[in-house]
């Protein structure tokens, strides 16, 4: 039975399309300045972008302070399907937006079981 599951998964996986398992990098650039904030971008052959801006805010007390991060998340799937994401990061929490993401609008109910 493992020996299935092992091959089940072999299968799977080498039935990706070969320009995702052999992507290469088109882009990449990485800034990081004296004041720790940074800029950076990255983008490959298999649709991927990538871009991310940070920005370090030091505390009154040193070890303390917060950093803001903000960025975007971009994919080419192989119907030609795009999913984009954009992000802040920061003392709130990850926000991610993107109509890729559900959005519940519903209620729950919890009931005793």
């Amino acid at each position: 039975m493992k020996l299935l599951i092992v091959l089940c998964l072999a299968a799977v996986a080498l039935a990706r399309p070969q320009d995702e398992r052999n992507a290469e990098i088109i882009t990449y650039e990485n800034e990081l300045r004296e004041d720790q904030s940074y800029d950076f971008n990255l983008e490959t052959t298999n649709g991927i972008i990538r871009e991310e801006s940070g920005i370090s805010y030091p505390g009154a007390e040193p070890e303390t302070g917060s950093y803001t991060q903000s960025g975007s998340y971009e994919h080419t799937h192989p119907d030609g399907l795009v999913t984009y994401l954009t992000f802040i990061a920061d003392e709130n929490g990850y926000r991610p937006e993107s109509d890729a993401i559900p959005v519940f609008s519903g209620r729950v109910d919890i009931q005793d079981v």
